[in-house]
């Protein structure tokens, strides 16, 4: 997926750090725990943001527990517990793997093309399971992936129109980290909104080349930019977005503590750094944060 929406590691305190690590290692333990083998090779960074704002909202604090996973089976390392924000994070995820699979299954040459119909199959009880849970979210994906492939398929020239898809799916997710009758969920939703532009815009351009050598859809080819000239672009149109997200989620009145320095470590140094940075570096050299 993506793995942009990170914390700026050096500027938060160690607890907060340890916090922030035992969240994303607790959602690859809800991904077990609901889901199986599968959906935890899927893991990313971005739904932990979710995860955090869900929690935060609603205040609550999950247990953390120290033990040892597949990816660190010598040394214990602290793990939250499960909880509504990791749950909502978990489901997303899952529907946001499947969709992208389906949307790859249209657009990719023929070996890619299969292996994400083979992700797609072993996605599909995982997928109908999470929709189960979350059936607004699935069906804002479900025809947000149909609007992606019909902008695409006219080949639209206007970033803010293909970004639409990306942001509807992202907008439905942070909806749905509060009830319906909340008074939060508009920002909620704004958040979503903004930062799925966001996503959609830098992975626009770090796949340009990509898309440019097999003759696929990449809104800034179809602009007529130069990659650089993309990568600029994106930046600018991602600070844009940045600032409407970070309105947003000013508003909200995260109740948990523990969740507030984190989120504002990640909304308000770590994603405009990961802008600021994007394009700065070789084609494949973005580096994650280290866990």
């Amino acid at each position: 997926m993506f793995g942009y929406v990170l914390p700026f590691k050096a500027d938060l305190k160690v607890c907060q750090w340890m916090a922030y690590r035992a969240y994303y290692c607790g959602l690859c333990m809800q991904l077990k725990d609901d889901y199986g083998f599968v959906p935890r090779l899927l893991l990313n960074y971005d739904l932990v943001t979710l995860a955090l704002t869900a929690d935060g909202l609603a205040g609550t604090e999950p247990p953390v527990r120290a033990c040892r996973c597949m990816a660190n089976p010598v040394e214990k390392h602290p793990v939250c517990g499960t909880s509504p924000g990791l749950a909502l994070a978990a489901d997303c995820l899952v529907l946001a793997a499947y969709y992208k699979a389906a949307d790859d299954v249209a657009d990719e040459g023929p070996a890619r093309s299969l292996a994400a119909r083979s992700l797609q199959g072993l996605l599909h009880r995982a997928r109908e399971k999470a929709a189960a849970r979350r059936p607004d979210v699935d069906a804002v994906l479900a025809g947000q992936t149909g609007a992606q492939a019909a902008l695409e398929a006219r080949r639209s020239a206007s970033p803010d129109e293909a970004a639409e898809p990306s942001a509807q799916m992202a907008r439905a997710m942070f909806a749905a980290a509060a009830p319906p009758d909340s008074p939060h969920r508009e920002d909620l939703a704004r958040m979503g909104l903004f930062l799925g532009k966001i996503l959609y815009y830098l992975d626009a351009a770090e796949d340009y080349e990509k898309d440019a050598a097999r003759g696929a859809y990449n809104v800034f080819a179809v602009q007529g930019l130069a990659k650089m000239a993309a990568w600029e672009e994106a930046r600018r149109l991602c600070r844009l977005c940045a600032g409407e997200l970070a309105r947003s989620y000013s508003r909200l009145p995260l109740a948990a503590a523990t969740h507030k320095p984190i989120l504002d470590n990640i909304l308000y140094l770590g994603l405009p750094r990961s802008i600021a940075q994007a394009g700065q570096k070789p084609s494949g050299a973005r580096e994650p944060a280290r866990l």
